[in-house]
């Protein structure tokens, strides 16, 4: 189902250009979303050379912003049929000692961002479908979030707090807009390489990822294509781990831990 209107936001990481990329592969046209004009710039240089690509410089957290953003799309592509929000925004900080501001700035990049996103998406998308003949979207979010939603780790406390918030919030709206067909699904990441997971190398990989490698952002951008087509048409309110089998350590290390000698 291509030529699809699709934005993305977090467009300038590894993880959102790799994802723009994949639905310009498929006849997609794109608006990309980042607070990083340079390399949005030279991203939809390149990705003008396959189709459709514009851009807008924004910081998700703004609600004007985000209205810039889908005014873009409505502008360059007479409307929006996919989100994909792939900002993820880490700092590393003590529960002890961290502060009201790093707290927040974490909450407002990571979480309030995302309702914002989501929010003026599905309204766009309703209004769409009150226009049209239909009576049913195929309208599609997908949100990428870390694995950190379903797991701590103690020193990204505020990290954790808004991927779990994430978490909640695509279920949530998913369950708002079912009448409308529109469906919203995420992609919980765990160790992908990108600026999220630039510590993190191929030997930290093992003994805590069963696959024993780092994932690789097109790994990601595929699940979330996945998602986002006809053939994900009866999946909404999940969330797709792409994590090299992480969690599933997490779970038997625990039940190792809570197991009776």
């Amino acid at each position: 189902m291509p030529n699809r209107s699709v934005i993305i936001t977090g467009a300038a990481s590894a993880i959102g250009a790799a994802c723009a990329r994949r639905f310009i592969d498929d006849g997609d046209k794109v608006v990309l979303a980042d607070d990083d004009e340079e390399a949005l710039r030279g991203l939809t240089d390149e990705l003008k050379s396959k189709g459709d690509a514009a851009f807008v410089t924004a910081d998700v957290a703004n609600k004007l912003h985000v209205h810039n953003i889908i005014a873009e799309a409505l502008e360059t592509h007479g409307g929006v049929d996919v989100l994909v929000n792939a900002v993820i925004d880490v700092e590393s900080g003590e529960f002890l000692e961290l502060t009201d501001e790093s707290f927040e700035t974490q909450i407002a990049s990571n979480l309030r961002g995302g309702f914002l996103l989501n929010q003026a998406v599905c309204r766009q998308m309703k209004k769409q479908l009150d226009a049209s003949s239909s009576d049913r979207s195929d309208g599609a979010i997908v949100n990428i979030l870390s694995v950190e939603a379903v797991t701590v780790a103690a020193d990204r406390v505020a990290f954790a707090v808004a991927q779990g918030g994430l978490h909640q919030l695509t279920k949530a709206a998913a369950l708002a807009m079912s009448p409308t067909g529109v469906r919203v699904n995420a992609v919980g990441i765990g160790a992908i390489k990108s600026d999220y997971m630039k510590d993190f190398d191929s030997k930290s990989a093992r003994g805590t990822v069963p696959l024993n490698r780092i994932g690789d952002p097109d790994e990601v951008a595929e699940a979330a294509f996945f998602l986002a087509s006809p053939a994900a048409s009866y999946i909404t309110g999940q969330t797709l781990f792409v994590d090299g089998g992480r969690l599933v350590r997490s779970g038997a290390a625990d039940y190792e831990e809570k197991r009776p000698d």
